[in-house]
């Protein structure tokens, strides 16, 4: 009965070939020059991956560019949904210094969409 897969068998006993041990086993004695130190990690392919193509560079860039743009138009949307910025005016102004507690509330809209509030402070109450 064979199978398809194609595994690597385990050792069951220490009679190896030695070069096949040495690969599994190797390990390089401890240094601290640079040199050798560089080389190895040259030498190791974990750490050496090869470069991706030019179409997922630029893929990357645009999907990060992406990104950004619909960042900021949600930020934009979140800002106009929002109650526009209130200007509280001064209660009392140079011609009217003594005003009655009823004075009316006047409310302006301005070209930029912020409210300017002229006249009693509004209630908190609903």
């Amino acid at each position: 009965m064979s199978s398809p897969y194609k595994y690597e068998r385990l050792p069951t006993s220490p009679n190896q070939s030695s070069s096949d041990l040495k690969r599994r086993t190797s390990r390089d004695e401890p240094t601290s020059d640079i040199h050798e130190l560089h080389r190895r990690l040259e030498e190791d392919p974990r750490f050496n991956p090869p470069t991706p193509s030019a179409w997922k560079r630029v893929a990357l860039i645009l999907f990060m560019i992406a990104c950004l743009w619909i960042g900021f138009k949600l930020r934009t949307a979140v800002v106009e949904t929002q109650q526009p910025k209130v200007i509280h005016a001064s209660r009392y102004s140079k011609e009217y210094k003594f005003r009655p507690a009823a004075s009316p509330i006047i409310t302006e809209r301005l070209k930029d969409g912020r409210v300017r509030v002229r006249g009693a402070a509004p209630s908190m109450k609903l």
